[in-house]
C-alpha cells in the first residue's frame, strides 16, 4: 500500500520574539507561557499519544526565573494579527529554548525547538532554530546539543539512524533527528526510554532488595526521604558531579558539572518552585560515612499518576555490591507505599549503558521509545 502525498499547507504569517521571564504564571505577560506549555502538549501527544513529558506552565515559568547555573532564552513563534488585536497564548504556534551553561562547558549550548504539528512546513521551526543557534554563537559557543525522541526504537531490517556509537537506532523518518542532520548535526548517542507499569509484584520488589542487601553487606545503609535534608547536600553533589561523567556520553563534548552543597540547594529550590518534589534513597558507606550511591523519582504536582525515573549511580570505588538494584529497589518500595496512586515511571538510558538497562529491565521496564542526543560543532 503506498502512503499517501503529503500536501503542504497553506503558508500562515507568523514572526519570532523574544520572551522574558515574568513572576507567576498569572502575569499579563505570561501568555507567551501559556502558549509555550500548550505547543509542548500537543507535541507530546502527537508524538508519544500522551502527555507525561510535557512542561507545565509553571514548571516552564519557574525555570526561566532560575539561571544562575545556565543564562536560558526563550523565543516564540506567534500567529500575526490585526494591527490592535493583542496576541493571546492560542496564537504562540512554536517555540526555542537555549540554555547557556555558566560555570563548565561554557563552549556548549543546549537548543530546543519545538512546533506545534497543525503549523509544520512554513519554516517556522528553520527560523527558531536560526535564532537560538545565532544566540549561541553569539555568546561563544561553538558546540550545540539538541536531543529528538520517537516513540520507538527502528525494528532490525528496517531503515534507521544509527548514532556513532553503533548503539540504539531510530525509524529514519523521525522528523526532529532528520531536522536536525539537514543542519548539520550529527547524532551521537541513541538512549532507550523506558516505562515501568505500576505496581511492581511486592514479593519480587523484596527478593530483589534482599538479594542486593546481602551482596551489600552491613557496610551500606540506605536513607530515603521526601526532598534531601541539608546536612545530606554535599554527599548528594559529589553524586551528582560523578553523574555528569561517569555514565556513557559516546562522543558528547561534555565535561565535568562540578556540584556542591550551594548547587544542590539551588536545584531543590528551582524544582519546589516548578511544583516538583523529589523521593531519594541514597546509600551511605557506613565506616566511612560517606555518600555513595543513590537515585530520585521526580513527581509532579497536580499529575499523580505517573513519576520520572532521575539519576541512579554508584561511586566506581563502590561497585560491585549491586547497590544500583538496592536503591532503585528501596526506592520503589517506599513510592508504592507514600504514593499508592503512582501508575507508571519513565526513564531513559543510554543504549550502551548494559549494566543499568539489566537493573531495569529486571525490576519490569519495557522500551517505550528512543531518543537521539544531537550534536553541531561549529
Amino acid at each position: 500500500m503506498s502512503s499517501p502525498t503529503r500536501r503542504t499547507p497553506e503558508p500562515t504569517p507568523w514572526h519570532v520574539l523574544e520572551v522574558q521571564a515574568v513572576p507567576s504564571v498569572d502575569h499579563p505577560d505570561a501568555w507567551t507561557y501559556h502558549g509555550m506549555a500548550a505547543v509542548d502538549q500537543a507535541l507530546e501527544i502527537a508524538n508519544l499519544g500522551y502527555d507525561d513529558l510535557a512542561r507545565p506552565v509553571q514548571q516552564i515559568v519557574s525555570g526561566m526565573q532560575h539561571q544562575e547555573y545556565a543564562r536560558k532564552q526563550r523565543f516564540v513563534a506567534v500567529l500575526d494579527r490585526p494591527d490592535g488585536v493583542e496576541p493571546t497564548a492560542d496564537d504562540v504556534v512554536g517555540f526555542g529554548f537555549l540554555a547557556l551553561p555558566l560555570t563548565e562547558n561554557t563552549h556548549t549550548a543546549d537548543v530546543y525547538v519545538g512546533v506545534h504539528p497543525d503549523h509544520r512546513l512554513r519554516g517556522i521551526g528553520s527560523a527558531l532554530a536560526d535564532r537560538l543557534e545565532q544566540a549561541a554563537a553569539d555568546a561563544g559557543r561553538t558546540t550545540f546539543f539538541g536531543w529528538s525522541l520517537s516513540p520507538r526504537e527502528a525494528a532490525e531490517g528496517e531503515d534507521a539512524l544509527v548514532p556513532a556509537t553503533g548503539a540504539g537506532r531510530l525509524p529514519a523518518d523521525t522528523a526532529g533527528a532528520r531536522f536536525a542532520l539537514d543542519r548539520g548535526y550529527t547524532i551521537e548517542q541513541v538512549e532507550r526510554m523506558s516505562r515501568l507499569d505500576l505496581p511492581v509484584d511486592p514479593d519480587k520488589l523484596a527478593a530483589f532488595e534482599a538479594e542486593a542487601r546481602a551482596k551489600a553487606g552491613d557496610d551500606y545503609r540506605t536513607h530515603t526521604w521526601e526532598g534531601i535534608p541539608e546536612e545530606w547536600y554535599e554527599g548528594y553533589a559529589q553524586l551528582m558531579t560523578r553523574m555528569s561523567t561517569d555514565v556513557p556520553q559516546g562522543e558528547l563534548d561534555f565535561g565535568e558539572e562540578a556540584w556542591d552543597a550551594e548547587r544542590v540547594r539551588v536545584y531543590l529550590e528551582e524544582r519546589t518552585a516548578s511544583g516538583q518534589r523529589l523521593l531519594t534513597t541514597l546509600v551511605e558507606h557506613v565506616p566511612s560515612c560517606e555518600v555513595v550511591g543513590g537515585t530520585s523519582f521526580l513527581l509532579q504536582d497536580g499529575k499523580p499518576s505517573f513519576v520520572f525515573q532521575e539519576e541512579t549511580i554508584a561511586l566506581k570505588s563502590h561497585r560491585g555490591h549491586r547497590l544500583g538494584m538496592l536503591v532503585k529497589a528501596v526506592n520503589l518500595r517506599e513510592l508504592a507505599a507514600r504514593y499508592p496512586q503512582t501508575e507508571r515511571v519513565h526513564t531513559f538510558n543510554a543504549e550502551e549503558n548494559a549494566h543499568m538497562l539489566g537493573i531495569n529491565v529486571a525490576l519490569g521496564f519495557r522500551p517505550s521509545g528512543a531518543e537521539a542526543a544531537l550534536q553541531k560543532r561549529l
